[in-house]
């Protein structure tokens, strides 16, 4: 048959075949399967392109037989956003490609899965960042990934030839305002941290010994569920982190839609080396069960983050405090460190960001008691002689823009102060928390020391 013929000479080198007849690899496999079809100009130029002999009966049946085939309509973002993911499930982690199915099924394909390819601009993609959060209470967060993957099935249907070209890259998205009622707490105060630790050691236990090295180290819990008594250098007094483990969840599945997998980490900065202190040393060593032993168990089975997330809930609520998310424990062990002058890009490193501004955006905010420090230290300094700025600091200065969280601008104050157009001291008072400014948040790159007496004076 001539379906059979063509799909033996192409062997399933879609990609050879495509070059050669000038047709998408996409139409060639829907055209072989019978899902498509193709005008006999087309088909001829198949046969001639793969040098594919038909001998004339077959060939006056040709015309024939591509009048009976059942077309179905595949012109919408459904029918391509399912041959996207399938042809992604071999190139990404099997996690990512989870995490992109459970956004398709739950709220890509329920609000634009039927828009024709024709219909696509930019335009339908504001209205379904407004669609899914206003009407589903979708996070920023979430919407930004749904819209980073509808964005890379368009790129690649274009890419295909399957959906038309249209601009909208450059087309700023509008993203329903947070309503911000009081603060949200994030990390634990100084005296919780305090506590948290003195009813750890009280009489530990694996669960206990989790918590810690959480709030000493900032590991993330998948890391610490995967993490076994062999990652332990007792002489170095380090932790190596290499792999994580997550519970996966495929939406694609009915019967047991979710399983364990321990995998290397998502990026190659999060594979790293984590000192520890003599203490922490001291207690592992004698909690040690062997190598293969989970840190987490003491035992050759692990346990999985939900679990050991709800005994950390148990054990705060046990102590008195309100618990936190356990990745509170990360962004307390990052604010306290940052807080007491700690070196920016060696918290970076720990933490396993894959760059300085990744950790700046994240904690550049400073706690209540900072602030006060600092403002008590700049009045001492005004009831003296009064602060001169004198163009002594030397530092980077960092704008970071308030709406979209990114780094937009580095400089010395002087190259700040152009780039925002406004004054030194102006620059200088909003690091120092005396003016706010409306469009950046305008703060040091810290690295080492970064100020002269707590205070920062001029370019």
């Amino acid at each position: 048959m001539l379906r059979e013929a063509i799909e033996n000479s192409i062997n399933n080198h879609y990609d050879i075949a495509s070059n050669k007849t000038g047709i998408s690899e996409l139409i060639l496999k829907e055209f072989v399967s019978g899902n498509a079809k193709l005008n006999i100009i087309n088909i001829e130029n198949i046969l001639n392109a793969l040098n594919i002999k038909i001998d004339n009966t077959k060939s006056q049946k040709i015309e024939t037989a591509l009048t009976v085939i059942k077309e179905e309509k595949k012109d919408c973002f459904k029918w391509y956003a399912a041959y996207w993911l399938k042809k992604k499930s071999f190139e990404i982690k099997k996690s990512t490609y989870c995490n992109y199915g459970n956004l398709l099924k739950t709220q890509i394909i329920p609000t634009i899965g039927d828009i024709k390819f024709k219909d696509l601009n930019g335009e339908i993609l504001q209205l379904f960042v407004y669609k899914v959060q206003i009407e589903n209470g979708l996070s920023t967060k979430t919407t930004k990934d749904c819209l980073g993957v509808i964005k890379q099935i368009i790129a690649d249907g274009q890419e295909e030839g399957i959906i038309p070209m249209f601009a909208y890259s450059k087309r700023r998205i509008k993203y329903k305002k947070q309503e911000l009622i009081g603060t949200t707490k994030s990390v634990y105060t100084e005296e919780e941290y305090k506590k948290i630790i003195s009813e750890v050691l009280k009489e530990i236990n694996y669960t206990k010994l989790g918590i810690l090295l959480g709030i000493y180290t900032g590991m993330r819990i998948g890391e610490l569920c995967a993490l076994q008594f062999k990652d332990v250098d007792y002489i170095n007094k380090t932790i190596n982190i290499t792999k994580t483990l997550q519970r996966i969840y495929d939406p694609t599945k009915d019967i047991e839609p979710s399983e364990i997998q321990i995998t290397s980490p998502k990026t190659k900065s999060s594979i790293r080396v984590i000192p520890i202190t003599e203490e922490i040393a001291t207690i592992l060593r004698k909690m040690d069960k062997g190598k293969e032993a989970y840190i987490l168990t003491g035992k050759a089975k692990y346990t999985e983050p939900r679990t050991f997330r709800r005994k950390y809930q148990l054990f705060m609520q046990k102590i008195d405090i309100e618990p936190l998310k356990f990745h509170s424990l990360r962004h307390t062990f990052a604010s306290i460190n940052i807080e007491n002058g700690s070196d920016i890009k060696t918290i970076s490193e720990i933490l396993g960001h894959s760059d300085i501004d990744t950790t700046l955006k994240i904690y550049t905010h400073t706690s209540e008691k900072a602030k006060e420090k600092a403002i008590n230290k700049f009045e001492k300094l005004i009831q003296e002689k009064g602060v001169k700025y004198d163009s002594k600091y030397k530092g980077h200065i960092c704008c970071i823009n308030k709406i979209s969280g990114k780094l937009d601008f580095i400089g010395t104050i002087k190259e700040v102060s152009e780039y925002i157009d406004n004054s030194m001291q102006y620059v200088c008072d909003c690091i120092n928390l005396i003016s706010n400014d409306k469009v950046y948040n305008i703060v040091p790159k810290i690295e080492g020391i970064t100020h002269k007496e707590g205070i920062y004076v001029g370019g």
